[in-house]
């Protein structure tokens, strides 16, 4: 993530994060949409709906001072891990519920060019943790670059040797911080939406070696013109029904249904509550567990996490 100028203050980034076209870059840009108002008021029209906070924020144990992605550990409730962003090592970070660093762990033969997110999911033999390099702050056309390993043990030195997938965006080069990885193994793109509209692409897959164009699946939002708007994160429910995605300041939940065809988000939530200085994670559990991570602010504190409940329709 490329930081706002010295001139950029909290209390303007916060501002931006109230705006109304924050409630409308995430009510689903091609699909049927409601104005700012109504998404707004949407959660309330599902009482059953309402996501509550937890465990507010939680300073991650050090050296995590740049967390970037986050995925939650399905052999362990409760642990997840997090990764820096560029200039940062190619480290992976297991910690507890509370913050605490559990493991250290280097993704064999990977480097750290502009790692954004990760994810969890199926690979061939096991299950594997996808590290997404696919940052690209002035929009050049570049290689994105896919790392994947089989998931490590918080004690391990090292992770198995690293898978190295690469794909380019048709045409021009786009900024893209989000990444989730459905049950089957497909992988989707999220851009950012700094540069040009918030866009949905999908990885070819099964995973090849040489590099693949990425294949666009919908347009979720219009160019973005508030620095509080912009998509930072994305994840998807390991039952597959559910994707979670997040701006520096809200939250919306798909179904996966709608997000992969025309339709909006069935939930919002404005996250200003939880003070975030630079929220840039999201990790969702089947059963509405949702874990969010933040920067930290400069070199006063580290990087951040905080926990909510969500209650998720069963149909």
């Amino acid at each position: 993530m490329t930081h706002p100028g010295p001139g950029w203050t909290y209390a303007r980034r916060m501002r931006g994060i109230a705006s109304a076209a924050a409630l409308v870059l995430l009510a689903g840009g091609c699909g049927p949409r409601a104005d700012a108002e109504e998404v707004a008021e949407a959660p309330a029209a599902e009482g059953a709906w309402a996501c509550r906070i937890v465990t507010p924020e939680v300073t991650l144990g050090s050296p995590v001072r740049e967390a970037s992605g986050a995925s939650l550990d399905r052999r362990a409730p409760g642990v997840f891990w997090t990764h820096g962003d560029s200039g940062n090592p190619p480290v992976l970070f297991a910690l507890g519920r509370n913050g605490e660093l559990l493991g250290r762990v280097p993704v064999e033969g990977a480097r750290n060019r502009d790692w954004e997110d990760m994810a969890i999911g199926p690979c061939p033999g096991g299950t594997c943790v996808y590290v997404a390099d696919i940052g690209n702050n002035n929009a050049r056309q570049m290689d994105l670059v896919l790392y994947r390993a089989p998931v490590p043990s918080p004690g391990d030195a090292a992770t198995a040797p690293a898978q190295e997938f690469r794909a380019r965006f048709p045409g021009a080069g786009r900024d893209a911080e989000g990444v989730f990885v459905m049950p089957q193994g497909e992988v989707y793109i999220v851009t950012k939406g700094g540069s040009g509209p918030v866009e949905l692409w999908r990885w070819p897959t099964p995973l090849v070696a040489g590099t693949v164009q990425l294949e666009r699946v919908r347009e979720l939002a219009p160019r973005v013109r508030q620095l509080g708007d912009l998509v930072t994160g994305a994840g998807a429910s390991p039952d597959g029904r559910w994707v979670a995605l997040r701006t520096y300041g809200r939250l919306a939940i798909y179904r996966a249904a709608d997000l992969l065809g025309t339709g909006g988000p069935a939930y919002t939530m404005d996250l200003a509550p939880l003070g975030e200085s630079f929220g840039e994670a999201v990790a969702i559990e089947s059963d509405g567990t949702l874990l969010l991570v933040s920067e930290g602010r400069g070199a006063t504190t580290g990087s951040r996490a905080a926990w909510l409940q969500c209650a998720l329709p069963q149909t």
